[in-house]
């Protein structure tokens, strides 16, 4: 998964601030509108703190600091006070609406801006979390903000964070298809890792997780791809099979020429020993694209699986029938299933050269049609691969 993702600016509209209309009042105050008129900011604030020292419920000296403190770009200090004036009152309840939209925007861009320098610079992924978090303070129901946030803070390598943000996102909005795939990411990712730390059941717990945001994704977006083949991977992974069947079948009945559903039909097909169903699906995603080794392996392996089932039930009868004295015609049709399962394997050995499994596989099926210098050829190859690593 790559820990960068372009982000694009929005278009904000421009916010005009002006006193008129409004009426005198205390000494503040008035001394505030004036410089204010002459966009005197740091002198407009200090004489709207005094005035609000003295008259804590003033709605329009809370609106006028607001907007203060806009032009000084204190903007956690401006939403408190427009928190606050709107607590008092709405007669500037439109201005203030858009003026934190605008600054909404104004910290997006630039946290877009910031995230983008990050890929050369990574201090730069520092400044866009900070202005997101602003943004975040002052449109707290903005689910792509805190999406975005959730990128720069896997930039930084802080997955936990980033899951966070995203969970916050879907609460905010449960149709964020990108933030929920992404949640499933990150969390698939987090799965891998107790997984190789040999955590088995935690690993399971996570694929599990990783499922359910990969179920929001798909509710909605049903016909995404990506996001099929990730809820079904995450589905077998969490030991829900069933569901990983159900979904497999389904895509592939919606999407017939979809080369990864007609594999990951196959792959679960060949686990329940299904052999010729297996066979079919594997069959038409090599057909879809003739270079998709991995559907060409999992041809050869299922027709070798089925050559061995058969050999073993061979093998059965012919010790049931040792045990009684009686004699059984010898059968070898199982054999045929070995043949047939060899050029999928050769070719797919072509392109994995260095699959150790799978030469060890070729070595068995040329063993069992005493295929004597091709199975020793495969074996010794095996055997140099295991030697390298």
């Amino acid at each position: 998964m790559k820990s960068y993702f372009p982000i694009t600016a929005l278009l904000i509209a421009a916010v005009f601030f002006s006193t008129t209309g409004f009426q005198c009042g205390s000494a503040e105050l008035t001394s505030a509108k004036l410089y204010i008129q002459q966009k005197q900011w740091d002198k407009a604030e200090q004489s709207l703190q005094k005035e609000l020292a003295k008259n804590d419920n003033n709605e329009e000296a809370w609106y006028l600091l607001g907007a203060t403190r806009f032009e000084l770009r204190k903007y956690s200090g401006m939403n408190e006070a427009f928190t606050r004036a709107l607590a008092l009152g709405d007669a500037h309840k439109g201005e203030i609406t858009r003026t934190r939209l605008a600054v909404w925007g104004t910290l997006y861009n630039e946290g877009v801006s910031a995230y983008n320098r990050g890929k050369d610079h990574p201090s730069a992924y520092d400044t866009a979390i900070t202005n997101y978090n602003t943004a975040i303070s002052i449109m707290p129901d903005s689910s792509t903000t805190y999406y975005v946030a959730a990128l720069a803070l896997y930039a930084k390598n802080d997955q936990e964070s980033a899951k966070a943000k995203l969970e916050t996102a879907l609460k905010k909005n449960p149709n964020f298809t990108d933030a929920s795939r992404f949640l499933g990411q990150l969390t698939f990712m987090g799965a891998i890792k107790k997984q190789e730390a040999k955590d088995s059941a935690g690993a399971v717990v996570e694929f599990g997780k990783a499922a359910k945001a990969f179920e929001m994704a798909y509710k909605a977006s049903p016909n995404d791809a990506e996001t099929i083949a990730s809820l079904i991977d995450a589905y077998e992974r969490s030991k829900q099979p069933d569901k990983a069947l159900a979904l497999t079948s389904d895509a592939v009945q919606k999407d017939p020429n979809n080369k990864v559903f007609r594999y990951a039909y196959g792959v679960f097909l060949l686990k329940q020993d299904k052999f010729q169903e297996s066979i079919g699906q594997f069959t038409k995603a090599v057909e879809i694209d003739p270079n998709y080794t991995d559907a060409t392996y999992n041809l050869g392996v299922a027709y070798l699986n089925w050559g061995v089932s058969m050999k073993a039930e061979v093998d059965k009868k012919a010790e049931e029938a040792a045990k009684s004295g009686k004699q059984v015609k010898e059968d070898k049709s199982y054999q045929e299933k070995f043949k047939q399962a060899i050029p999928y394997l050769e070719k797919a050995a072509q392109v994995r050269s260095d699959d150790a499994a799978l030469w060890q596989q070729l070595g068995k099926v040329y063993a069992n049609l005493n295929m004597v210098d091709k199975s020793k050829a495969a074996f010794e190859k095996f055997d140099q691969i295991m030697k390298g690593k």
